[in-house]
């Protein structure tokens, strides 16, 4: 298998040899893989470059599926519209893992900036849990050059440098302290009120006399814990509360009872807007939850079984604000007492993400800056 990904390799790279034939612009791409339509960081991060003075941005977002067809629709898009486009550009950022910026071998000068798409370093990934449960094979890792080339990898704080260091295998000095673009929106009151009321004018189920519950669970890569959600969702007081599921597109939706509120028009953090307590696992959503001051509670049914599989940065049952549920009932009769220290979360927040402002604005003058010095 690795002698076929060494010939896979030598063909890319003499296809990308072809692209590197055009001419250098001064332009920006932004790659994602995470989905087939920008998100809100790219979205921001594009409209703020765009705002720049004689310099282009073009954004490719495409997912790889699971399927035959899936995969060979996605290696069409690499060795044309990404190769070409890195072949052109100045400055490449990206938002996740992507095949072609790892393991071609690109212009001299190229930089690639890596602001992944989790804020802060929570579950294990990359390099840190190589052969290890949701992990990838280390000779797998080798052979496709997982996260190389990076030139700048964007931490949204130093407490996350060390996490993020471990992950993709590179020192301090690559590193630079900025927080994702989105940062600046949680911390807006008039965004928060304004999408609020987008929300609810939206979702006619959200009552205005319940308090609601946003339930966030981590993505899973097996239906492993499936009854553990079963659990949560069936304990709500439902004449009191509503609950809001935002599961990931890829969980099964279709088990959930009707009383569930579900919506795939409005992202996870755009909820946390209309929420008055926040409900997760393990999902790295606990960063924003934080900033947005929102009250949180653990939902913890199976964390030997996780930790075991995947692990964490951070020490789950002591450096997380609020209290570890692993049953249901009680962690919905913990909220029905209505008690919490946000004080918690505001240190939580401070320590993990550094809030500076104008993330977006910080970010494309980093960029501006290396596109020149090219």
């Amino acid at each position: 298998m690795k002698f076929l990904i060494a010939i896979g390799r030598l063909i890319l790279n003499g296809i990308y040899d072809f692209h590197k034939l055009c001419p250098v612009k001064n332009q920006v791409v932004i790659i994602s893989r995470q989905s087939d339509e920008p998100s809100l960081d790219i979205r921001l991060l594009a409209k703020e470059l765009e705002s720049r003075q004689d310099i282009q941005v073009k954004v490719l977002c495409r997912t790889l599926g699971g399927g035959l067809f899936s995969k060979i629709k996605y290696l069409f898009h690499m060795i044309g519209p990404q190769m070409r486009a890195m072949a052109t550009s100045k400055v490449v950022v990206l938002d996740s893992y992507c095949i072609a910026a790892s393991i071609l071998r690109h212009r001299k000068g190229l930089s690639i900036i890596q602001m992944w798409h989790a804020m802060g370093g929570f579950k294990k990934f990359g390099y840190s849990i190589l052969d290890q449960g949701e992990g990838s094979q280390a000779w797998l890792a080798e052979a496709m050059r997982m996260h190389k080339n990076y030139t700048c990898v964007l931490a949204s704080s130093e407490e996350s440098v060390r996490f993020l260091g471990e992950a993709f295998g590179y020192d301090r000095d690559v590193f630079k302290i900025l927080p994702l673009p989105r940062t600046d929106l949680l911390r807006d009151p008039d965004y928060m009120e304004r999408k609020a009321q987008e929300i609810k004018a939206a979702i006619p189920s959200l009552s205005q006399a319940k308090k609601t519950i946003l339930y966030a669970p981590t993505f899973r890569k097996t239906q492993q814990g499936k009854e553990g959600v079963l659990e949560l969702v069936n304990a709500v007081n439902y004449e009191a509360y509503d609950l809001v599921a935002a599961l990931h597109p890829l969980m099964d939706q279709e088990q959930l009872p009707e009383k569930v509120i579900t919506t795939d028009r409005f992202s996870t953090m755009e909820l946390l807007s209309v929420c008055d307590y926040f409900i997760t696992d393990y999902s790295a959503m606990i960063y924003e939850a934080a900033l947005a001051e929102k009250p949180i509670f653990l939902y913890a049914y199976d964390l030997r079984d996780y930790t075991s599989n995947r692990g964490f940065y951070i020490d789950y049952e002591k450096d997380l604000p609020g209290e570890t549920h692993t049953d249901a009932r009680e962690l919905v009769k913990a909220i029905e007492t209505d008690q919490y220290d946000l004080r918690e979360v505001r240190a939580f927040a401070q320590r993990y993400v550094a809030v500076g402002g104008q993330c977006a604005q910080r970010l494309a003058d980093l960029i501006c800056e290396q596109a020149k010095a090219i």
